[in-house]
């Protein structure tokens, strides 16, 4: 018996030894998970993990940030994912600042002060439809986030969709702690669309990273130096010389340039047709982009309404363009993530490879499908009557986005630099066309090795009306804008 009750005590104690090494193993492992904050992503695009350029910017920030997240603790079953997503993510940033960033999470309803102060950052109340004990109630809640820095702030006022959350909190971190904002300006003049009316929209998604100004192209003036990028957003008149001259030495001067514009110009009333002679196309061919004066269909397209003397329809336009995930460039980071887009009557764009040089770079951004073909004189633009070519041959796909970047060469020179515009004699009636200033002269650039230039056979594509019912529409453009103006780091 002595031998059993021995063996007993033995196992006794082993089995004590091992209670007390996974109790001491559990308290390690809760330290360190207290400090240490991972996600395991097994999506295949990594869509639930920081991009590197994220955590490359979090941990080159010169200074704490304070990220606050007025997030009410009690909020409806339908928003415990928002929640829950917010807080991994968050939680992310935090710990890939290695100490640049803290995050804070505050309940206004808990707290006057915590309201007071939410409502002071511009956060506001919301009213969240509640069902309890098969009663319904309207509660009120928040889901803000302020990013702090210093004097400045960058409000989140409303999370709601957390798929775009890391750029809106990237954009907003990289605000408040640049020194230099970009500038960005929109063209104006040329029957161009303008951004307190067509383009009010995206011009407001600008506003929250960029300066963003007009340029009156029409003045004869230079873009002004401190311009980062320029966005031509469809022109509808001949540029005179001295207009595109200074778009041409924008770029020599290693500006960026988005140029949105089609070949055609459609009048939505009665679906007229006509060419457009802009002079866009002859700067674009110097820099080595066939503009073509065309439409582009496609049978991936979106539907369109009509109306006839009786009837109003709905129908499949293959005018308007519809761009799928497999029509953006998937090496190229501007647009690789994107799941489609829709342009609205596009023309199609070429590369002259010809007239590249080793030093520039070019690469289709989108592209429509296989089974797309173009009119390039005859222009039918009824639904009813629009067939896809009988023939395969006849089909195929059209580039209508694409980017330019390193050498470009000017379309002028010291001999052809265009004066300013004509000025009217004191009697009237009589020009006189003043030569180009000394300071023209000592300014002009014949090339540059840092030129940047996108672009997409399209200005409709991210007028008001298309970004309200085509949202990703904003996306690419906000992309495209990023790419030029911020050296790719909130792509």
């Amino acid at each position: 018996m002595s031998i059993f009750a021995s063996q007993r005590q033995l196992n006794k104690a082993n089995s004590l030894t091992a209670t007390v090494i996974v109790v001491i193993i559990s308290l390690v492992l809760n330290i360190f998970s207290a400090q240490l904050f991972a996600r395991w992503d097994a999506t295949a695009d990594k869509n639930y993990s920081l991009s590197q350029t994220t955590k490359d910017m979090l941990k080159s920030l010169p200074d704490v940030v304070n990220v606050k997240a007025y997030f009410t603790a009690n909020l409806p079953g339908y928003l415990v994912n928002t929640n829950r997503d917010v807080r991994d993510l968050l939680g992310e940033i935090e710990t890939s600042s290695s100490g640049n960033v803290l995050v804070t999470y505050l309940d206004p309803n808990k707290d006057e002060k915590v309201e007071q102060e939410a409502r002071g950052l511009g956060i506001p109340t919301l009213q969240f439809n509640v069902v309890e004990k098969d009663q319904y109630q309207v509660t009120n809640g928040y889901l803000g986030i302020a990013v702090l820095y210093g004097n400045s702030k960058e409000i989140i006022p409303l999370v709601q969709d957390t798929s775009s959350l890391e750029y809106d909190i990237a954009a907003a971190i990289s605000k408040v702690t640049r020194e230099d904002v970009p500038k960005i300006a929109f063209l104006k003049g040329r029957k161009a669309f303008t951004r307190d009316a067509d383009l009010s929209q995206v011009a407001q998604l600008l506003e929250r990273q960029y300066d963003v100004r007009d340029y009156d192209v029409t003045t004869g003036d230079l873009v002004p130096d401190d311009i980062n990028t320029l966005i031509i957003p469809g022109v509808r008149e001949t540029l005179t010389k001295r207009e595109q001259y200074s778009i041409d030495q924008f770029l020599m001067r290693g500006g960026a340039v988005l140029i949105l514009q089609e070949g055609v110009d459609i009048n939505p009333t009665d679906l007229s047709v006509n060419k457009l002679n802009t002079g866009i196309d002859e700067l674009l061919a110097k820099w080595g982009i066939r503009f073509n004066k065309n439409l582009v269909l496609d049978v991936s397209s979106e539907l369109a309404g009509f109306r006839t003397d009786t009837t109003q329809f709905f129908a499949p336009y293959p005018l308007w363009v519809k761009v799928p995930k497999g029509g953006f460039n998937p090496e190229s980071g501007i647009v690789n993530k994107l799941e489609n887009a829709v342009f609205t009557w596009a023309s199609s764009i070429e590369v002259l490879k010809e007239r590249l040089t080793d030093k520039t770079t070019a690469i289709d951004l989108a592209r429509t499908t296989a089974q797309s073909w173009t009119q390039d004189d005859i222009f039918e633009m009824n639904p009813q009557k629009i067939k896809p070519p009988a023939k395969a041959e006849d089909r195929k796909s059209s580039v209508i986005a694409t980017m330019l970047s390193g050498k470009f060469e000017s379309m002028f020179s010291k001999d052809t630099i265009p004066p300013p515009n004509p000025l009217l004699s004191k009697g009237g009636g009589t020009k006189t066309v003043p030569k180009p200033s000394a300071d023209d002269i000592k300014k002009f650039l014949a090339s540059t090795e840092k030129g940047r230039l996108i672009v997409v056979g399209d200005a409709d594509f991210m007028v008001n009306d298309n970004l309200k019912r085509f949202q990703s529409n904003a996306v690419l453009f906000q992309n495209l804008v990023d790419a030029l103006s911020s050296d790719d780091k909130l792509i």
